[in-house]
């Protein structure tokens, strides 16, 4: 497990591109799957690929307070960029989605600086917190019906 906020993010985003290419190469030996075309899943992938790389040019800093402060700062960017991809709603969401997982991130954090020990235990660590709630829901690029549509085949 990546152990700060940053490297979680970096994680996230590369393993997204991984199995969007897996995808890319499933497609392309013709195997029939739902969602969006070869094509725009390399878009995709490619978008991971940037996301991973805004998220690398954040120096790593001992300090996880700044580091995440540094990361909040990209949210303006990456909603940015999902504006102009505006036309390509796959590739909009993975911007989209780089910034929600930034804001997950932030409130684990939020709320891990309020937890007690007197309060039901240790508090929990954010990263533990966020990883959690990425199983709970799944994964975004997977099923989401706003990548996919609810009645593609």
């Amino acid at each position: 497990m990546p152990e700060t906020a940053r490297d979680y993010l970096m994680h996230r985003f590369r393993g997204d591109a991984t199995s969007l290419r897996d995808r890319v190469s499933a497609l392309r030996q013709g195997t029939k799957l739902p969602g969006p075309d070869a094509a725009m899943s390399q878009r995709m992938a490619s978008a991971c690929d940037d996301v991973a790389h805004i998220l690398e040019a954040i120096a790593p800093n001992e300090d996880p307070s700044a580091e995440l402060a540094a990361l909040v700062a990209l949210i303006p960017l990456l909603e940015q960029r999902a504006q102009q991809h505006a036309g390509q709603a796959p590739v909009r969401a993975v911007y989209a989605g780089a910034a929600t997982r930034i804001r997950e991130v932030q409130q684990a954090e939020a709320s891990t600086q309020h937890r007690s020990p007197e309060g039901g235990g240790p508090p929990s660590n954010a990263l533990d917190d966020a990883a959690a709630l990425d199983e709970e829901l799944g994964d975004e690029i997977d099923d989401d019906d706003a990548l996919f549509g609810e009645d593609e085949p």
